[in-house]
């Protein structure tokens, strides 16, 4: 082999196009060396498989193989040594088959190192005879080694972009790129399907064949100064597709340089479903279902807006008020012509008022109440608007024939602002105390015969009755006079009882006291604390009893108040150790939150969360749709089961927007990983609608009421027997 081989060889391969170079210069070195076989061959280190890119028998290119290299002189080849036998290889490698079946007598391999100096590919020479320069092929081929890796590196290079491009073009995302002067130069295949477009009608073009008109110019200003400066921009806007139809997306536009040109790449998400599911799961939480108005939640909630507002902080004059009432005589109105006609009263109501009050947060409060949010400089101003009110009722509605004259009592709260700035906390509780002080106030008319009056200091005859009932409750807990009864919770899929939820219940003094009555006094009065840990104690006593006959698999919803979490210490969580002290298994307790936990001003409670799920808890959130409902929450916490709040079951199998309502949070909550309950399920009908839309659990009357502990083992030996 002298120059004119080399020469040769150059010439073979310089003017081949890159799918026929490997084949060519192995038919090449092939014929110069005089190998019977050669082969180029790409290493798997982890399998051992060396796989041919080339083989040439015979001078000719045959179909590629794949071999174990194990026990080989291609094994030495692939650590990065050069390995070279000019005869009786089959004897030093008696375990090589290949070199058996091929009648391999010499052996000539390189190694080929890629850029990061790992040995991935091979180039090897076998003989049917033996050779005498088997150092002069080693050289010889040596000085193609970089040749045929630089191409394999291009063939690689060429793949990653092809595959990147795959990923382009298949992506769920548009994706449009804009040149310097925003002229669209490239966009993929999601694109023109959002937008209708084709990519010929869009090439050129400046993205504002995009504008839905629904954005002010300074918002496009602001976005391009934060481009320019920041080199990136990202947000929701509203857009519109080539019909001309509206819809909403997340924008992402990085500016980037390529090459020294400026160039602007965007990614586009419609998210105009999440949107409008997001929508209806706000009216749904903030409006009453049966009037259309606001509801308490929303109305404590623009109180909390007012109290804080910086406009009304510094302005001494201005007031505010709450004006409550409901509608006398309400019960015997619903006894008499029935709640359905009650209801329709309830509607024909908030039609007169609403007009009227609606900028004044016009709100049903709760059954037959509402109230009126007002901000005022003279209380003369609060009597102009009780007066109001009564005349727009004074005249009879007419339902179904039937003439009914409405009288409401009115009862007034009052708050002062002042230049002293006040806790999150502090506010929200101001603003129950409004609501529940114009409550009182309206009682207080009622006996009294007033059209309406004003809270004052000297009504404390209820909070006589709610400190003494305060009193009462506190030593209920500490002489362990609570009980807990237990409410199942069905599987509708495997049809078995799955979970109960313990819910807290007090006899006092020979009555029950409803937990709507009593909560709120424990949670105001911190006996929260203690009651919680003995109704966690309760429900670990319980699981215990279960355990000893054989039920050892059932999960215990354990309600926590938002107001608990003001104890968590980090160092020592007392849900934990009471779990653990009672021999309990972690994952058998669910703790159930309200969705008061998830507001954003409660960061906190996400290392309480946390916490507890670390060791094992599972997390319900009870009542979704009435709170804070936005799945950005619900991907901040680890929440394990939403519980639909009986709102939305009561109308699901006669009402078609509560149904897809319902069936929206659903999906939303299975693509999370979360299941969902359905509480206050207590007919067939509602249990039918929940099954073929994919729940998860049912709770309610249907199955069971809740039950005293003596009641569980009992029930859940019939309901096994039952399926």
């Amino acid at each position: 082999m002298g120059t004119f081989d080399l020469k040769r060889i150059v010439e073979s391969i310089s003017n081949l196009k890159s799918e026929n170079f490997y084949n060519a210069i192995c038919l090449s070195l092939s014929e110069v060396v005089g190998a019977s076989h050669v082969f180029l061959a790409h290493v798997d280190e982890d399998t051992m498989q060396a796989t041919t890119l080339t083989l040439v028998a015979n001078d000719e290119i045959v179909e590629n193989i794949s071999y174990d290299i194990r026990c080989t002189p291609c094994n030495d080849v692939s650590c990065g040594g050069i390995s070279s036998y000019s005869s009786g290889v089959q004897q030093l490698f008696p375990d090589d088959k290949l070199l058996v079946d091929m009648g391999i007598e010499a052996y000539v391999g390189v190694p080929l190192q890629s850029m990061s100096g790992k040995t991935d590919t091979i180039l090897v020479a076998l003989f049917q005879h033996a050779i005498s320069d088997a150092m002069q092929i080693e050289s010889f081929f040596s000085l193609f080694t970089g040749l045929i890796q630089r191409e394999i590196e291009k063939d690689r290079f060429i793949a990653k972009l092809d595959f990147a491009n795959q990923l382009i073009e298949q992506s769920h995302e548009a994706i449009f790129i804009c040149n310097e002067n925003v002229e669209i130069i490239y966009a993929n295949t999601a694109f023109t399907n959002m937008t209708g477009y084709s990519f010929d009608e869009i090439i050129g073009k400046n993205p504002k064949i995009l504008s839905s008109n629904k954005h002010a110019s300074h918002f496009y200003r602001a976005m391009w100064h934060h481009i320019d400066t920041e080199g990136k921009w990202s947000g929701e806007i509203m857009n519109k597709n080539k019909q001309g139809d509206l819809y909403t997306q997340f924008l992402s536009i990085t500016k980037m340089v390529n090459n020294g040109e400026v160039c602007y790449v965007a990614f586009i998400l419609d998210i105009t479903e999440k949107k409008e599911a997001e929508r209806k799961i706000y009216f749904h939480a903030n409006h009453d279902q049966l009037t259309g108005l606001t509801n308490r939640f929303y109305f404590k909630e623009r109180i909390c807006d007012l109290i804080s507002a910086p406009s009304h902080q510094n302005d001494v004059n201005t007031h505010l008020a709450v004006i409550y009432f409901d509608v006398d005589r309400f019960q015997d109105i619903n006894t008499v012509y029935g709640l359905t006609f009650g209801d329709k009263l309830l509607c024909e109501i908030a039609n007169r008022l609403a007009y009227t009050f609606k900028e004044c947060a016009f709100s049903r409060i709760d059954g037959d109440s509402f109230a009126i949010l007002q901000t005022y400089q003279d209380s003369h101003e609060l009597e102009l608007v009780c007066k109001q009110i009564n005349a727009l009722l004074i005249e009879p509605f007419s339902i179904g024939g039937i003439r009914q004259h409405v009288t409401v009592t009115l009862g007034i709260s009052h708050y002062e602002y002042n230049n002293v700035l006040t806790s999150q906390v502090k506010i929200e509780k101001i603003a129950r105390r409004l609501i529940r002080q114009a409550e009182l106030a309206s009682l207080n008319a009622k006996q009294t015969a007033d059209p309406y009056l004003h809270f004052c200091t000297e009504m404390d005859d209820k909070v006589k009755k709610h400190n003494l009932l305060v009193e009462q409750l506190t030593q209920a807990v500490k002489n362990n006079e609570i009980e807990v009864y237990f409410q199942p919770i069905i599987d509708i899929e495997n049809n078995t009882v799955a979970k109960f939820e313990s819910l807290v219940r007090w006899q006092n003094q020979g009555q029950w006291v409803s937990p709507v009555e009593f909560i709120p006094l424990a949670e105001e009065s911190r006996v929260i604390i203690p009651l919680g840990e003995l109704v966690l104690i309760k429900t670990c006593q319980q699981i215990k009893a279960l355990e000893a006959q054989g039920y050892d698999q059932l999960v215990f919803n354990v309600n926590r108040s938002l107001f608990e979490f003001a104890e968590y210490n980090p160092e020592r969580n007392v849900w934990i150790d009471i779990i653990k002290s009672q021999g309990v298994k972690p994952s058998q307790i669910s703790f159930e939150l309200t969705e008061s936990v998830l507001a954003p001003e409660n960061t906190n409670h996400l290392d309480v969360l946390t916490q507890l799920k670390a060791a094992g808890c599972l997390i319900s959130l009870d009542d979704f749709g009435t709170g804070y409902s936005s799945l950005s929450y619900l991907r901040r916490f680890p929440v394990d089961v939403l519980k639909l709040d009986k709102s939305f079951i009561d109308e699901i199998h006669v009402d078609l927007a509560d149904e897809a309502l319902v069936r929206s949070i659903i999906q939303m909550s299975r693509v999370l990983g979360i299941k969902v309950v359905a509480e206050g399920v207590e007919e067939y009908a509602q249990l039918e609608v929940l099954t073929d839309a994919g729940c998860d659990y049912i709770q309610g009357y249907y199955f069971s009421k809740p039950l005293p502990p003596s009641q569980i083992l009992p029930f859940l030996e019939q309901f096994a027997r039952d399926r």
